[in-house]
């Protein structure tokens, strides 16, 4: 069984995704790395590919990512923050596993992305806070496991990652 782990961007999905994959000693593979390997012109992180493509192409590029992923088995999965916006994508992600939603409040996510920088679709706080609005409620509508980060401290949040794969075997 395959554990995909969505969220917002610095809810930690690939830092649990990683966890997990080592401790479980399973594969791991982050959407954001594969949409980096299908942009073959120039090498750009995802920010980049992101500015360069615009929207609409950047999760065309991404759907082809999740696409790629239905030959996997057993592996953790990390997903890009708007893999699920589209129902396609998550219609074909319940198919491949178990759905994680790693949960965290706007004010922990809006500091770890000023940390490490606002995704390249959002200009200013402003526009951080209508996205999460925007997101929240469709994240919130995916039938999966809800982990929040925020209650649960790293062990408790590996623990029951750990739960999930071995009840879904």
């Amino acid at each position: 069984m395959n554990l995909i782990l969505f969220g917002f961007k610095g809810c930690g999905k690939t830092y649990f995704g990683k966890k997990i994959a080592e401790k479980m000693q399973r594969p791991f593979v982050d959407t954001d790395d594969l949409l980096r390997q299908l942009y073959t012109e120039e090498d750009l992180s995802v920010r980049e590919l992101h500015q360069k493509l615009g929207e609409d192409a950047f999760r065309a590029l991404e759907k082809q990512a999740i696409e790629q992923l239905t030959s996997l088995s057993d592996t953790i999965i990390a997903l890009g923050g708007g893999a699920v916006l589209d129902p396609e994508n998550v219609e074909i992600l319940q198919d491949l596993g178990e759905l994680v939603y790693l949960k965290a409040d706007a004010p922990l996510l809006r500091r770890r992305m000023l940390l490490n920088g606002l995704p390249s679709f959002l200009d200013d706080e402003e526009d951080f806070q209508e996205m999460y609005q925007n997101r929240l409620p469709i994240y919130e509508s995916i039938p999966a496991t809800r982990i929040d980060v925020e209650i649960f401290d790293e062990p408790a949040v590996l623990a029951a990652l750990r739960n999930i794969l071995i009840l879904g075997e």
